[in-house]
């Protein structure tokens, strides 16, 4: 099976420029850190659907939750 490999075109800005420096800050190139943060976003989306947070196509309002570290002793 042969890979067809397709380019995406995105215009940067100094805040998309500050997105992705954050997420490469995990240790990958910028193309990895790009396909991560669209899987996420897509991941993020098809839960709150999927849920009925918000209807298909409408940006759900999110809030975040961390867990908090375990500190080693």
């Amino acid at each position: 099976m042969t890979r067809i490999v397709r380019n995406l075109s995105v215009a940067r800005t100094d805040e998309s420029d500050k997105a992705l420096k954050t997420i490469m800050e995990t240790g990958m190139d910028q193309s990895s850190a790009t396909r991560w943060a669209l899987k996420f976003a897509a991941n993020v989306l098809e839960f709150g659907w999927m849920a009925g947070f918000e209807d298909r196509g409408t940006v759900p309002q999110m809030r975040v939750q961390y867990k908090k570290k375990e500190e080693s002793v």
